[in-house]
């Protein structure tokens, strides 16, 4: 009987390609930096990476269409087979479809950006955003990966997951502090957890971005777990604190109808 192949994990685990490494380094600093364009020195200095490294890799990364440089001559970005891909991750997840007529339809009620995230590695990233677009520091886009502690749709995400997920979330990322408004002690953290799971909806009021106000509930599938949070954002004298009750009605009947077409039969 032959022996069974390693799966890719576990292949993975036996051995690493240093040179593949560093170049998934540099797209993820591309897609993840405070920028969307980078020169070779700023690449080389964020990476602690030789340049003629870098440039080795970004020769690679052109020449197979991930990368492309910037018009003007500004650096590098990435291209849009990168967006290809990423749609791609997109476009299994099925409750987006079910979801999105009704994120419009709270578009349309609250004239606020409506966005939907997901958890994934202790971040919440953003997979559906519509709606009127904010000044810049203001928006949320798809793809961005914002905080569990300090955003609404990260907050819900945290609050439904199980013990000690946010102990290990303060021990491999922590509480970043963005605003004088962030909560960054863990007991405090723990109490406004306890406080959405019975409200049943999420607050980040100006705790993530000065300005930036947001509302957000949990969608449930069919066997109860919370898989996504959907929210609206907007500037703070837009969302007031008179408005958010309202808004936190919208929000959480709309968080409800998607877990109810999932097939979630809960309150």
């Amino acid at each position: 009987m032959k022996n069974a192949q390693p799966t890719p994990i576990e292949a993975g685990r036996a051995y690493t390609v240093k040179s593949l490494v560093k170049a998934l380094n540099i797209l993820e600093a591309l897609a993840e930096g405070e920028g969307s364009v980078y020169t070779l020195t700023q690449l080389s200095r964020l990476l602690r990476l030789n340049i003629s490294t870098v440039h080795r890799l970004l020769t690679n990364l052109l020449a197979h269409g991930f990368v492309e440089e910037a018009p003007g001559g500004r650096g590098y970005q990435l291209s849009f087979r990168m967006l290809r891909i990423g749609l791609g991750v997109l476009k299994r997840l099925d409750f987006r479809r079910v979801a999105e007529p009704l994120l419009w339809e709270l578009n349309q009620q609250t004239k606020e950006r409506v966005h939907m995230a997901i958890l994934h590695e202790m971040r919440a990233i953003v997979i559906e955003s519509n709606g009127s677009a904010q000044p810049a520091g203001l928006d949320v886009r798809v793809g961005e990966a914002l905080p569990l502690h300090s955003s609404s749709v990260g907050k819900i995400l945290l609050a439904y997951q199980k013990a000690g997920v946010l102990s290990e979330v303060a021990r491999k990322v922590g509480f970043q502090r963005f605003t004088p408004k962030t909560i960054t002690n863990i007991a405090n953290l723990k109490k406004e957890l306890d406080r959405i799971r019975e409200q049943g909806y999420a607050l980040d009021q100006e705790e993530t971005v000065e300005g930036l106000s947001a509302v957000a509930g949990p969608v449930f599938d069919h066997t109860g777990r919370v898989i996504a949070a959907s929210g609206v954002a907007g500037p703070g004298t837009r969302l007031t604190p008179s408005r958010l009750p309202e808004i936190a009605r919208l929000v959480c009947s709309t968080s409800q109808q998607i877990s109810f077409r999932l097939g979630y039969g809960g309150r």
